[in-house]
């Protein structure tokens, strides 16, 4: 009897470990990414008759982007067929590529309502590309023909997207936070994910998203108030911190106008991420500033 048990015990855990849902990337634009779909001989692979779910999936993007021109031409319907493969063997990856696939009509007729589907699974199993597009769609900002706008769902998948590791999303959940979008104002949740952003792996970071940083310094709203931290971001905000700086510096020293300014420069130094023409900096041939 004992045995018996233990038997079954191994049994669920191996099937539990053999539908457990891989994600391979959770952002294409990455050198991770790169060195993966660099790494297969996609002529070979295409006549290979049993292919790993994986490098289906590959092959699928090789068929629908054809990046670095490994194929002789695309082909969506061969595109779709790999991707089918790998998402019914639980790559997540593909399950939302073929959502995108089927809201484009891609090979297939455009079926609005099963690229929702899809997309709510692969967001479903932390598919953070699909958290970001389904919290947009529900806002009403993007694929506007997916779903009815639908605030409180939006912000659940703004949520999820940004405790993922989505930068934009983060930046949209303060922006429901500081309004009150879908609940109450929660000025220290704003705070919160207006600053978390930036450290974020996954989507676009612009430094126009630190100006409202410097306005919740300035106003301590959610946070205390520092005019220094307040300074510093209007100055990351490059332009449009303009006025900020101006209104700010007829309140400060010099010397905390320059400790504003050096951390600003610190900043951007560190992450390599520059306003054009800050302080003098001019673009170099390697992509920094000096």
């Amino acid at each position: 009897m004992v045995n018996r048990s233990l038997c079954s015990l191994f049994l669920l855990i191996f099937i539990s470990c053999a539908t457990q849902a891989d994600i391979l990337h959770q952002d294409n634009d990455t050198n991770s990414f790169d060195d993966d779909y660099s790494s297969f001989d996609y002529i070979s692979l295409s006549t290979k008759e049993n292919r790993t779910p994986v490098e289906s999936y590959y092959l699928g993007i090789a068929y629908l982007r054809n990046y670095d021109h490994v194929l002789e031409a695309k082909n969506n319907c061969k595109a779709f067929e790999n991707f089918e493969f790998a998402a019914d063997n639980n790559i997540v990856d593909a399950i939302f590529v073929l959502g995108t696939m089927y809201y484009n009509g891609a090979c297939v007729e455009r079926d609005v309502d099963k690229a929702g589907e899809l997309f709510i699974e692969a967001g479903s199993k932390g598919y953070v590309q699909a958290q970001a597009l389904l919290a947009r769609a529900y806002w009403g900002e993007n694929t506007r023909d997916l779903f009815v706008t639908d605030l409180a769902e939006a912000k659940k998948w703004l949520k999820k997207a940004a405790e993922n590791g989505d930068a934009p999303s983060a930046i949209g959940l303060a922006y429901f936070y500081e309004h009150g979008l879908a609940g109450d104002e929660n000025p220290s949740l704003a705070f919160k994910w207006r600053l978390k952003a930036s450290s974020l792996p996954y989507g676009e970071f612009s430094l126009g998203y630190f100006q409202p940083l410097g306005r919740y310094y300035e106003k301590g709203y959610g946070t205390e108030v520092d005019l220094i931290q307040a300074y510093k971001y209007y100055d990351l905000s490059g332009s449009i911190g303009g006025a900020g700086r101006s209104r700010l510096s007829k309140k400060m020293t010099n010397e905390q106008i320059a400790e504003a300014r050096q951390q600003s420069r610190q900043w951007q130094e560190e992450h390599r991420h520059f306003n054009p023409g800050y302080n003098g900096l001019q673009r170099q041939s390697d992509g920094s500033y000096r």
